[in-house]
């Protein structure tokens, strides 16, 4: 075991006496922002979703993590278990202490072995000490259903050949004869973006490359890199998920600096043939977002996505915390199309409902912790929620085509300000709207998971006002606090 402690590639064991309580005492601080039903770093940052699976009882949840700041430092697996997304047991981290992942265990999934053990694949960062290149491995984890580490090691110690050092994000399933097969994010020597295919035969038997996977529909001239990606299937359908980095941004759709997409179609052999292409969620912050293994339901599965966006900084970071997971969310097919919303444990555990016909301005006790839904009518409306005596407010609204988020009046950092201060969203005949609010974090489901759209907003000393301009019939409850 080695104790990695190199400037911001630091371990989580080479922290010093009273060093991680100190930060916790910058995070608790923050009196406006952070969450209480959604997933946050106790303290740094936090990024990608990861090794997310069912174990026949309990769900785990992995995260990337770096300990010490609101930076992209060393990253660990911080992992939790649950059996109901509310109640949360803190799990065994997985913390680099091999050469093998030397600079950090980036992204991965996870699948079931036995019915005591499940596996982890992970890329684990490294840097030659001559030159500083970045040297990829492709790494295996073991860990019990208490959540405990087993064992790890190395499956592939450098890229493949035609392929830059950015080759990433392991996430493996089974085939139906029972090899092991996992996909890969990659960049191409021309600078270009795709994703590998690997092969095992058993968790014992060296990977093989069987190729990329073509997907002839996606226009993916300007795209250098692909990120997260994920296989499975939803009933009769393959499903493929993915981050492309360098998508040129659009007015109504792909609007910031990276997207997270799905496909919908057929894998034949090497070629996934689409039958419909989207944006996964329209908000200004969410990326890769990661599927859970081990699910029985072949009709639906659970999502958890990361409430972020690489390259960007938020008010928070100066509490020394960052970003959040999206709620548990349940995925399935409608109409071809993906459908997304809360896992049902969050609707179930929903308290206090009430009914309340507002019109003009309103106060809403607790509004930034609530659940709000109502009834469009295919109609146009303005809301306003919060306001404070800088006079900043959140806006939504509808035009009869277009829904919009505007945080324009809102706490921005320079670079959130950069990507622009509106988000559109075309949906016609527009009904069923769901918000869930939580302290700097709102989830959007439209027409019950047409579309989604999970942003951050920022209001200090805010109050729970809510102005609309036109009658409304509301429903208001609110999501029980998650225990950690």
């Amino acid at each position: 075991m080695i104790i990695f402690n190199n400037g911001k590639y630091k371990s989580l064991l080479a922290a010093e006496s009273n060093e991680l309580a100190q930060i916790k005492s910058i995070v608790d601080s923050d009196q406006d922002f952070r969450p209480v039903y959604h997933l946050a770093p106790p303290t740094g940052l936090l990024n990608d979703p990861n090794g997310l699976i069912f174990d026949g009882e309990k769900y785990h949840i992995f995260y990337q993590w770096f300990p010490f700041d609101a930076i992209h430092g060393m990253k660990h697996w911080k992992h939790y278990i649950t059996e109901d997304f509310i109640h949360y047991q803190s799990a065994e981290t997985l913390i680099p202490t091999e050469l093998f992942e030397s600079h950090g265990c980036y992204s991965g999934g996870a699948l079931p072995i036995d019915e005591q053990h499940f596996a982890v694949f992970y890329t684990g960062n490294t840097r030659r000490s001559s030159d500083n290149q970045r040297i990829p491995f492709q790494n295996l984890a073991i860990f019990n259903k208490k959540g405990e580490l087993q064992h790890k090691r190395p499956l592939i110690e450098q890229a493949p050949e035609g392929y830059t050092e950015h080759v990433r994000d392991p996430k493996p399933f089974y085939t139906p004869d029972g090899k092991i097969r996992f996909v890969c994010g990659a960049q191409r020597q021309d600078l270009t973006g795709t994703v590998l295919l690997f092969e095992m035969d058993n968790l014992e038997a060296k990977p093989r490359l069987l190729g990329e996977i073509a997907l002839p529909q996606f226009d993916n001239s300007h795209v250098f890199m692909w990120e997260c990606p994920d296989l499975f299937k939803l009933g009769d359908k393959d499903v493929f998920i993915w981050s492309p980095q360098g998508k040129p941004r659009e007015s109504l759709q792909f609007q910031n600096n990276y997207h997270a997409t799905y496909a919908i179609g057929k894998l034949e052999g090497l070629i996934f043939k689409a039958e419909y292409i989207a944006e996964l969620d329209q908000g200004f912050d969410f990326y890769a977002p990661q599927t859970f293994a081990g699910l029985s339901n072949k009709e639906e599965t659970i999502m958890y996505g990361w409430v972020g966006l690489p390259d960007l900084d938020y008010p928070t970071d100066e509490y020394k915390w960052h970003s959040m997971l999206t709620l548990p969310r349940q995925i399935r097919l409608k109409n071809g199309k993906l459908s997304q919303h809360p896992a049902k444990n969050i609707y179930e555990n929903l308290t206090a409902l009430q009914r309340i016909n507002i019109e003009n301005q309103v106060e809403i006790a607790n509004l930034d912790q609530a659940y709000l839904k109502f009834n469009a009518d295919n109609r146009p409306f303005k809301l306003e929620l919060f306001h404070n005596e800088a006079g900043q407010k959140l806006g939504l609204s509808y035009d009869g085509k277009v829904f919009s988020i505007d945080r324009s009046h809102t706490k921005q950092t320079e670079r959130m300000s950069q990507f622009g201060c509106q988000r559109f969203c075309e949906i016609g005949h527009l009904q069923d709207v769901e918000i869930f609010l939580d302290r700097s974090i709102m989830e959007i489901f439209l027409n019950h998971g047409e579309k989604a759209l999970t942003s951050r907003f920022f209001i200090p000393n805010r109050k729970n006002t809510l102005y609309t301009d036109r009658s409304l019939q509301l429903e208001v409850a609110y999501p029980s606090k998650i225990s950690l």
